[in-house]
């Protein structure tokens, strides 16, 4: 039917449109033909019916495809040779009486028949029409049982038909959405069609023929669509009774806004945004019609709550009024859902699929989907849904952009699989909208020889078991005595290494110790294959110790720490940003494709998802394992709630459980900094064990003249390497000595990390003039400098603590050819950025 509702009282009749009429004349026609070919070939009917009489009328949504078939059959009323008994069939009960009261207002002559109560063939007249489903005549239910049986007062749906012939009637049938009404139901359709109603005319009428569909049932039935009656789609944009454009908008966020954005609420809220600017227009204009927004959702999925519930409830939470909020949907049906299309008090219609075929409502504009399933027939038949024109609008067509244009908004991308799955939609609503469109626009919205004594194992069998080689391997590497390497050699090389230790413990001890291990050449690779050990090199005054911070034992930490943290924490973000209710700005991305305009935008305030900030915050909680994450959330919503106080910020508790967990999330370096002052507050500094005075490693490594063994170790990497050559040839006099460290040793300088875990750096360095306890400045060297491991999470956290005793730790990689490089963290990019060469006077003032 075209646009307008049923006529009341007073309602004048539509006058056709130009291509309306063409419509109408070419559909006459064509069955005028037909019939005026069966009368002169009575013997040949049914084959005349199957292989000609089938016409097709395609039209675009709104195009008045109801008006234009009721007013072919009133035009076809003692127009044919003989007379007509309409059957016409719409795809849901819903819409026979939506059609009934179209053809009652716009088709006065045309007489209403309903064949569940009124099947006498004594009655009927030229071009009276039954209105129904299929389900009512051609499925297994009590309906179609009904009809199909005879009664004491009537007889069945089949003897009507049957009678009907008898008395001379031709038989019509209209098969209105065509598209859907060939669907599950398309061979007992088919088969009804076929044997009993044997028509000699059809007529199909559709906005979005489906060929798959259609081809089905044209096999079933045995017949063939000869005649189309194609409505260009401009055609009726320029009748005014079809929107000229559809925008389609997507919602975005960068990276980090987007985690704390429900996608869903996002797209309500930029239809409903939409929604408010076109009523606003329409009453600033004096227009007295209230706009419609459809939101279509996903199906239920056993054992899930109902998604028309979910989405309720995100409207009211945007401030839709909870009273304009409808729903209909198969398992749920509204009985007023057609009375929903003119109810001005119903702003938002919740559906799932149905609705998509055949509501009639003019005064929608904007249809937010949120279903995953978006493929050819959601551009073909929900947005047909907003395509239509309001009779109030139709003298501002073409003159007012906002009210000349659909509305569609799709969810955020990463909702839908990304925005290259995002575009595929698009396309597929273009390409498909081309079928019956040529006009669619598309929004979118030291010196000194090193003192060595050589080691020789003792051949023989092995004298530990495999758990004491494994705790005894364990001490040695704690001790320093070995790298923690030993710890992944095979069970004969340890046992040789231990061996060798015991022998150099127990005194001079010589003999051959097959090594399993590349050769170690000069500058760091293997070239003998015998363990030795290395004496400390006393003369360039190393510390007997070092320094190394340590916290309580986990149990001692408790609630109290918790309380600290929480103070300190909230001392350091902004108060009112987690006091007040919080939106995310995003981009509503706007493109109009076939108008070839430049792309647009516009900026959308979203709220914040509680749900998904509670769901994202939990991880920031579970950091330490000194903390309990239940005792660190009332510390900070204490501390918060006492901030609130005062400065006589209003709040509740909604609100402060919401901030406690939107700032857990967003300030996680305020976090950090917060555990590790208040872990500064209980923190002790101690010496750690002395310094090995024997090195185990292989034997004949290179000599290194300030290293604190006089060798440079076998265990380093090809960055450590070139660093410990930097320091070892430094001949300003600024290094002393330098000390490669193992992580996990009593006796290396710790720091303690705000997660709790313990950080080693690589090198330290007794450094001339600078000013911290002896002179000693920390080194992490890392084995790349743009990408990878070195701009992880934990060399962040890394790189933002400082040594109690010995201050900032400084950091290096190489580049090229082996080429130190000084590596800083800028806050402001949150990365480690290369400052050029690694200059090593910047150890003694930095």
């Amino acid at each position: 039917m075209s646009a307008e509702p049923a006529r009341r009282a007073g309602e004048t009749l539509h006058t056709l449109a130009g291509y309306q009429s063409k419509a109408r004349d070419a559909l006459r026609d064509t069955v005028r033909r037909i019939a005026g070919l069966q009368v002169e070939n009575p013997i040949q009917r049914e084959i005349i019916a199957r292989e000609l009489g089938v016409v097709l009328l395609q039209a675009p949504t709104a195009a008045g495809k109801t008006l234009i078939l009721g007013r072919t059959l009133e035009s076809l009323r003692g127009a044919v040779l003989g007379k007509f008994a309409w059957f016409w069939f719409t795809p849901f009960v819903g819409l026979v009486e939506q059609t009934k009261d179209a053809l009652s207002a716009q088709c006065p002559s045309l007489r209403l028949r309903d064949v569940a109560k009124d099947r006498t063939a004594e009655s009927t007249r030229d071009g009276d029409v039954f209105v129904q489903t299929w389900a009512t005549v051609a499925a297994n239910n009590a309906d179609a049982r009904k009809v199909r049986r005879r009664a004491e007062d009537s007889g069945s749906i089949d003897d009507l038909i049957g009678e009907l012939r008898d008395k001379g009637f031709s038989i019509g049938v209209v098969i209105d959405e065509a598209h859907v009404n060939f669907g599950t139901s398309a061979h007992a359709a088919a088969e009804f069609y076929l044997n009993v109603l044997k028509p000699d005319a059809t007529i199909l009428a559709t906005a979005t023929p489906n060929d798959e569909k259609l081809e089905s049932f044209e096999k079933e039935a045995g017949i063939r669509v000869e005649s189309r009656v194609v409505v260009d789609r401009q055609a009726v944009v320029d009748a005014g009774l079809n929107k000229i454009g559809l925008v389609l908008g997507i919602v975005t966020f960068g990276e980090e806004d987007s985690k704390l954005v429900d996608p869903e609420q996002a797209a309500f809220a930029a239809g409903w945004a939409r929604h408010k600017k076109i009523r606003n227009e329409l009453s600033d204009r004096g227009i007295a019609v209230t706009p419609l927004m459809l939101v279509q959702v996903e199906d239920q999925k056993t054992g899930q709550a109902d998604p028309v519930g979910r989405v309720r409830e995100k409207l009211v939470q945007l401030g839709v009024p909870a009273a304009a909020i409808k729903s209909h949907t198969s398992g749920k049906p509204d009985p007023d859902f057609h009375a929903f299309a003119h109810d001005p008090d119903v702003e938002v219609l919740i559906f799932k699929v149905a609705v998509a075929t055949g509501f009639d409502a003019p005064r929608a504009w904007t249809l937010v989907s949120v279903r995953p399933n978006r493929g050819v027939q959601f551009g073909l038949q929900i947005v047909g849904r907003i395509m239509r024109v309001h009779p109030a609008v139709r003298h501002l067509h073409k003159t007012v952009p906002l009210l000349d244009n659909g509305f569609v908004v799709l969810t955020d991308p990463e909702l839908q699989g990304g925005l290259d799955a995002a575009v595929a939609e698009l396309k597929a609503v273009r390409e498909s909208i081309d079928t019956i469109t040529d006009h669619l626009n598309v929004v979118q919205f030291g010196s000194g020889a090193p003192v060595l004594q050589d080691i020789q194992a003792i051949r023989g069998e092995g004298l530990y078991s495999s758990d004491e080689r494994t705790q005894r391997i364990d001490q040695l590497v704690e001790q320093g005595v070995l790298f923690p390497s030993a710890r992944n050699e095979p069970p004969e090389f340890q046992e040789r290494l231990l061996k060798a230790v015991d022998a150099g413990v127990a005194g001079d001890l010589f003999g051959d110790l097959p090594i399993q291990q590349q050769q170690v050449k000069s500058g760091g690779s293997l070239a003998r294959n015998r363990a030795t050990l290395y004496r400390l090199r006393i003369d360039l005054g190393l510390p007997e110790t070092m320094k190394r911070e340590e916290l309580p034992a986990i149990q001692a930490a408790g609630a109290d720490f918790a309380e600290m943290v929480g103070h300190e924490f909230v001392k350091r973000i902004p108060i009112a940003d987690y006091l007040l209710e919080r939106g995310k700005a995003g981009e509503l991305r706007l493109r109009e494709l076939f108008q070839n305009r430049s792309e647009l935008s516009e900026r959308l305030n979203v709220p914040i998802s509680a749900a998904r900030v509670d769901d994202l915050a939990q991880a920031a909680f579970q950091f330490n394992d000194q903390i309990d994450p239940r005792d660190l959330k009332r510390s900070i919503l204490r501390a918060l709630e006492r901030a609130a106080d005062e400065r006589a910020v209003p709040t509740d508790e909604r609100m402060l459980r919401r901030g406690v967990a939107l700032a857990a999330l967003e300030q996680q370096q305020a976090m950090r900094d917060a555990v590790r002052a208040a872990q500064r507050l209980r923190m002790t500094v101690e010496d750690g064990d002395p310094i090995p005075l024997n090195l185990v490693d292989v034997e004949g490594l290179q000599r290194a003249e300030k290293a604190a063994h006089g060798i440079f170790p076998s265990g380093m990497n090809r960055p450590e390497s070139a660093f410990a050559r930097l320091l070892d040839k430094d001949s300003s006099g600024t290094v002393l000595w330098w000390l490669r460290c193992t992580e996990n040793t009593k006796w290396a300088p710790k720091l303690v990390l705000p997660d709790g875990s313990n950080f080693f750096p690589d090198f330290a360095v007794g450094v001339a003039r600078r000013s911290k306890p002896g002179g000693i400045a920390l080194i992490e060297i890392k084995d790349d400098g743009e990408t990878g491991r070195l701009q992880s999470d934990r060399n962040t956290i890394k790189a933002r603590v400082d040594h109690s005793t010995y201050g900032k730790v400084f950091w290096g990689t190489v580049h090229g050819e082996d080429l130190p490089v000084r590596l800083l963290f800028d806050d402001r990019v949150n990365r480690f950025v290369s400052t050029g060469m690694f200059d090593l006077a910047s150890l003694v003032y930095d």
